[in-house]
C-alpha cells in the first residue's frame, strides 16, 4: 500500500513541477520579450489595434485557465486512486 501511495504522490509531484514550470517560462516570457523584443511586441496583431503583447498578455489568462482545468482533471485521477487503494486495504 505504502508504495503504490508513494508512486501516486510522485506522479502528483512531477505533474506539479511541470506544470509550475511550464507556467513561469510563459508567464517570464512577456516582460523579456518585451525587452528583447520592443518593435515586435509593439506591432498590430491580426487583430486591427491590438498589439502582439495585448494579444500575449490574454494568452496568459488563457493558459492559467487550461492548467487549472488540466490539475482538476489530474487530481480527480489521483483521487479516484487513492479512494481505490484505500478500498483495497
Amino acid at each position: 500500500m505504502e508504495e503504490t501511495y508513494e508512486k501516486i504522490l510522485r506522479e502528483k509531484r512531477r505533474f506539479v513541477i511541470i506544470a509550475i514550470t511550464f507556467a513561469f517560462i510563459f508567464y517570464f516570457l512577456l516582460p523579456v520579450s518585451l525587452i528583447l523584443f520592443p518593435d515586435t511586441m509593439n506591432r498590430t496583431s491580426f487583430i486591427p489595434g491590438v498589439t502582439w503583447a495585448w494579444v500575449y498578455a490574454f494568452l496568459q489568462i488563457i493558459m492559467i485557465w487550461l492548467l487549472g482545468w488540466l490539475y482538476h482533471l489530474k487530481a480527480k485521477k489521483l483521487d479516484e486512486q487513492t479512494e481505490q487503494m484505500i478500498q483495497e486495504e
